[in-house]
């Protein structure tokens, strides 16, 4: 093994076992796709409708799937129809079919596991209303888990084996693809600084660790995936480039050798940004974009149009497989998943594309840009460094075709997200709509720490500590969006602070205290009325006063649900409660202090050694800090030693 494998290798292990160290626990997204697989493996085809409703078994902890036919289900001698709720709490009954006599209606929003699904009239179905992609990797792993547990005899609805399998599942997807995405941007980012390993590590270990990438590398969701999938076919197209001299840091290098596998790298680029629209949609678009690179910056003075033959070949697959799945699940190769949610999600009237965009928003696109509640430069700083990197690349006019094209990525998926009905993501550690732009905001920043290392390395770090901090606590941060974690009269979103409300609280003390004081404070002026009501002295009134509000804050520190709900969520690590059996937040399955309550979510450490000391604690994140930690300070120090000369050649 060479050198340059080995460090590759490092790394792979380093950031591979850092995003599956965690199991995020559960939540509508992940829910809903994890339904999905199981259909797949479990029954042989794509609706989810029996695996949505999950009840506890009366004399024990299992639980028990209950069987959805055409919205409906029956429990003991009663027969429900599920609905879809709004605001209101009024019930819509699931389906065009009339009510049968009898029938009662039953809020989905309470009775399913997930609340991201969609129902066909057509087949009386339901399924998850996400692309498919990310389903589909997971497949292959739930297949070997599910044979594996019916040969050992374990049944596949018990709780903790739920938590198991979807957390298994998620490292073998998501994990392993970030993973090999992290190596992948290590390869582009070295080839970008002239074959120099220093500042493509760096720019690496920033990128995996010091942006949102590495919170939803370690939960089922599909932007990861996306996100590496795209980078995969712009490094593929990249390859095929006739190489030109160029700069890095101001001195020359010479160019790499050209390829001889264009045809071949072509059409993987196209499988690859095809298969980034079977996971999310949205990369459609994306995929243009790098198919008009390919035509106008690949072949200097003339348009590449055999490689875009090829390249859209390679798309051709995917777009059949999407084809394919729409015509089996929806009756047309034409039609979506998002046909047929719930309608109450688009809510902008008609008056928006697919009922959920409309024009991009200035102040969503400023929240996104610099708020504590979704600012991707608050949040992750070091992306600042990538914006001046892409400066750089174009006053250096070194890679300024590259340049444009990361900066169209990015822009493209930022101004989606600030067209967004939904733009928040919902519970989510900062923007998560943007993770499939971050690579091409990332790549730049080769050229950043080559020009300005202390200030590059100093923005890193601190973006590293936030963004552990958020993948230590929980990567679905409800924070001015979940009613527990939000104050009734805080209405602007700048006022929502992911990181100092909730995550870091959480860290340090164990609870969310600036939002429950803040809720306290709310809750005090009913109370005094009620007092003021049943006493006239003010001595008294002052004193019931004092001993009311001790009574709450010990309330909370107890971690009773009542009168705040946000009192259940105790840190320091690993906070989320929900399983993966559950949609709701309100631990209708095991009370806040179970261990099933406590173990929906946890990290690896938690497992390793479940003593009083480590689990539950600050200290459970040691394995990570010594594994991944140490991976990161020798890959440092490595590609230091292994610096080429100016003017050396790329790798």
């Amino acid at each position: 093994m060479s050198r340059s494998q080995a460090h590759e290798l490092l790394l792979f292990i380093a950031c591979t076992f850092a995003f599956a160290y965690f199991n995020q626990g559960g939540g509508w997204n992940q829910n809903a796709r994890f339904a999905e697989v199981r259909a797949i493996v479990e029954e042989g085809r794509f609706p989810i409708d029996n695996f949505l409703v999950y009840r506890r078994n009366a004399e024990g902890t299992d639980l028990v799937r209950i069987p959805v036919e055409n919205a409906e289900y029956t429990l003991g001698d009663q027969r429900y129809r599920l609905s879809w709720v709004d605001m209101a709490w009024s019930l819509f009954p699931v389906g065009d079919h009339p009510v049968g006599e009898g029938v009662e209606k039953a809020p989905m929003i309470e009775i399913c596991s997930s609340g991201d699904i969609g129902f066909v009239p057509a087949t009386g179905h339901f399924h998850p209303n996400k692309p498919p992609g990310t389903s589909f990797l997971a497949v292959p792993a739930y297949f070997v888990i599910y044979h594996v547990e019916r040969m050992l005899g374990i049944s596949p609805d018990q709780w903790w084996t739920l938590n198991l399998n979807v957390w298994l599942c998620t490292v073998c997807s998501v994990g392993l693809i970030s993973g090999l995405g992290c190596v992948l941007f290590f390869r582009f980012a070295r080839d970008l600084a002239g074959g120099d390993p220093f500042p493509a590590t760096v720019a690496t270990l920033a990128f995996a660790f010091g942006t949102t990438f590495f919170p939803f590398g370690t939960i089922f969701f599909d932007h990861n995936l996306t996100a590496v999938l795209l980078l995969a076919a712009f490094y593929c197209l990249w390859r095929v480039k006739v190489p030109q001299p160029v700069s890095f840091g101001g001195r020359p290098v010479v160019p790499r050798e050209p390829t001889a596998n264009a045809a071949r790298l072509q059409f993987l680029a196209g499988l690859c940004a095809g298969y980034a629209a079977v996971t999310n949609y949205v990369a459609a678009a994306a995929g243009v974009i790098l198919g008009l690179y390919l035509l106008l910056a690949l072949v200097p003075q003339r348009h590449n149009w055999r490689g875009a033959l090829w390249y859209t070949l390679g798309v051709l697959g995917p777009f059949l497989l999407i084809s394919w799945y729409g015509w089996v699940c929806f009756g047309s190769p034409f039609r979506i998943n998002n046909d047929f949610q719930n309608p109450l999600f688009a809510d902008l009237e008609g008056a928006a594309l697919f009922g959920m965009f409309a024009l991009p928003n200035g102040h969503i696109a400023a929240l996104l840009l610099a708020s504590p509640f979704r600012g991707i430069f608050f949040l992750a700083p070091v992306l600042l460094a990538g914006v001046y990197g892409l400066y750089l690349w174009t006053k250096d006019k070194s890679w300024v075709a590259e340049a444009r094209l990361c900066a169209a990525m990015f822009a493209f998926f930022f101004l989606v997200n600030a067209s967004f009905n939904g733009y928040h993501a919902g519970f989510s550690a900062g923007p998560r709509y943007l993770v499939p732009g971050l690579p091409f905001l990332a790549l730049p920043l080769v050229a950043a720490f080559a020009r300005v290392p202390g200030i590059t390395s100093a923005l890193a770090a601190l973006s590293i500590a936030i963004n552990l901090l958020l993948t230590a606590t929980d990567a679905q941060n409800p924070v001015g969006v979940g009613g527990h974690a939000r104050v009734e009269d805080q209405r602007s979103e700048w006022g929502f602070n992911i990181v100092g409300d909730y995550a870091w609280p959480l860290f340090a003390s164990g609870r969310a205290w600036p939002l429950l004081e803040q809720q306290l404070e709310m809750q005090m002026p009913k109370e005094l009325a009620r007092i003021a009501a049943e006493t006239e002295d003010p001595a008294q009134e002052a004193a019931d006063e004092q001993a009311l509000r001790e009574d709450l804050r010990a309330s909370m520190y107890r971690g009773e649900p009542s009168p705040f709900l946000l009192s259940t969520i105790r840190g320091p690590v690993s906070v989320n409660p929900v399983g993966v059996y559950e949609g709701l937040f309100t631990f209708s399955f095991f009370t806040p202090s179970s261990v099933q309550s406590r173990m929906n979510s946890f990290n690896l450490g938690e497992l390793l050694w479940p003593a009083r000391f480590w689990a539950e604690s600050r200290a459970s994140l040691l394995p990570l800090l010594l594994v991944t930690g140490g991976l990161s300070a020798w890959l440092l120090v490595n590609s230091r030693r292994a610096r080429r000369p100016a003017g050396g050649a790329s790798v």
